[in-house]
């Protein structure tokens, strides 16, 4: 049978500080290459954009790719009000989620029922022309 103990022996903290596991995070993070900013430069803040409750300033890198549009987005900015520590907050972004799907479903439902009767109006004005 083998010894436990000796089975621990140099493992962990009593291993050389090179051989450590945890080595890599007990040094300061270094740039991965010489052209690597020392410090990442903040995004400006655009009009419409909404920031957590509680930050100064915005974080350095935020999405702007999706505005926020419609009653989604009207229901994001009221979540946007509470506290992330909050379950309101997230049961809000939850309802947001779910209207824009909705919006985005209507909207297609638009746009079909736009081009279906132009669609209809086209196989008419074809069938009469083949019949002359």
């Amino acid at each position: 049978m083998i010894d436990r103990q000796m089975d621990r022996h140099g493992r962990g903290v009593d291993l050389a500080l090179r051989d450590r596991p945890g080595v890599p995070m007990e040094h300061a993070p270094q740039a991965l290459t010489a052209a690597a900013p020392r410090q990442v430069e903040h995004q400006r803040q655009q009009r419409g954009q909404v920031q957590r409750v509680g930050l100064r300033k915005m974080t350095p890198v935020f999405g702007t790719g999706q505005p926020l549009r419609g009653v989604s987005g009207l229901i994001r900015r009221l979540a946007y009000s509470v506290r992330e520590t909050k379950a309101r907050h997230w049961m809000i972004l939850l309802l947001a989620d779910r209207v824009d799907v909705l919006e985005h479903r209507i909207a297609k439902l638009v746009k079909v029922a736009a081009i279906v009767p132009a669609g209809v109006v086209g196989v008419a004005l074809a069938v009469r022309y083949f019949r002359r």
